[in-house]
């Protein structure tokens, strides 16, 4: 058994939008809700691998190896996707959130472009598109050849009654099962803000991000509380990147401000300390770089 790398905080860790091109619509993406997705695609940039490895690679001479948590859109179906697994995996560790909707051929392809000490894969499970026994077969592939994929479930209101039933199908395998809160609007009314106390309690009976813990997940996602002012380490051990190459302190900052800087260009650099945080609620899972919860592991992980 493999070192379970991506359950620890590691040293240094980007969020990265590596594209807007996704092949699903689901009713509770925040793209989807605004309307954002044409728009968003004229930002992006399809390079070449070898761009994208070149720029990351002079993240690593300065900084150090991190973990690219790869986000999209879906990442799996970027072009030329596997030769540039191939080539991050070999400086960088990946944690590649996807939907798993490409063919079992195009996942073993993967399999076979990148080891999972280098890879690890978070997969959403969208009942709105996919089949449940396709996805659990996708899975059970990976699964059976080392690799260890947790599957995430988003807690849109119509769905959150399914949640103990789709916990049990694949809890029935021990593949990790984890919420993701809803927020957006619905029939009206805000999100998480308008979640009833039986949704909170069935959300709360599941929710538990790797490297969060539960109390700081269901403090800071679910009930919302304030982190305004408190020291916070995005912008020093971790940064959300977008898929021009622009990094941002985190994902808020991104929502018109300037960025910290660009990938390609060789000057960047992330804070020397942690910063106190501009924003009264966070919208993502950024609340754990606050100095009060930010404990990374004491083991860098760095290149075989």
């Amino acid at each position: 058994m493999i070192h379970r790398w991506w359950l620890e905080e590691p040293r240094l860790c980007f969020s990265w939008d590596l594209w807007y091109g996704c092949n699903y619509r689901c009713s509770y993406c925040w793209w989807e809700m605004e309307n954002l997705w044409a728009d968003l695609a004229k930002r992006h940039k399809i390079l070449p691998p070898e761009e994208w490895v070149a720029a990351w690679k002079r993240v690593r001479d300065r900084h150090g190896e991190a973990r690219l948590d790869v986000l999209g859109g879906e990442p799996l179906l970027y072009p030329r996707a596997m030769e540039l697994w191939r080539g991050l995996a070999s400086i960088h560790r990946l944690l590649i959130t996807t939907n798993l909707s490409p063919s079992i051929g195009k996942i073993r392809e993967m399999m076979d472009s990148v080891p999972p000490e280098r890879l690890h894969l978070n997969a959403s499970f969208h009942p709105q598109f996919a089949s449940q026994d396709e996805f659990l077969e996708k899975l059970l592939l990976l699964h059976s050849r080392g690799y260890e994929p947790g599957v995430l479930f988003v807690t849109w209101p119509p769905i959150v009654a399914d949640m103990p039933k789709y916990a049990a199908v694949f809890g029935k395998w021990r593949l990790p099962f984890t919420p993701m809160v809803f927020q957006g609007r619905w029939e009206g009314k805000t999100y998480p803000e308008s979640f009833g106390e039986e949704e909170k309690r069935i959300i709360g009976t599941f929710i538990g991000n790797a490297g969060v813990e539960k109390e700081d997940e269901l403090k800071y996602r679910l009930l919302r509380d304030s982190t305004l002012g408190k020291p916070c380490h995005a912008g020093r051990a971790y940064a959300n990147v977008k898929g021009d190459g622009s990094v941002f302190r985190c994902g808020q900052d991104a929502f018109g401000h300037k960025p910290l800087g660009n990938l390609f260009d060789d000057r960047f650099g992330l804070f020397e300390n942690a910063e106190p945080c501009p924003y009264d609620k966070c919208s993502c899972l950024e609340f754990k770089y606050i100095d009060e919860i930010y404990s990374p592991s004491p083991l860098r992980c760095e290149s075989p």
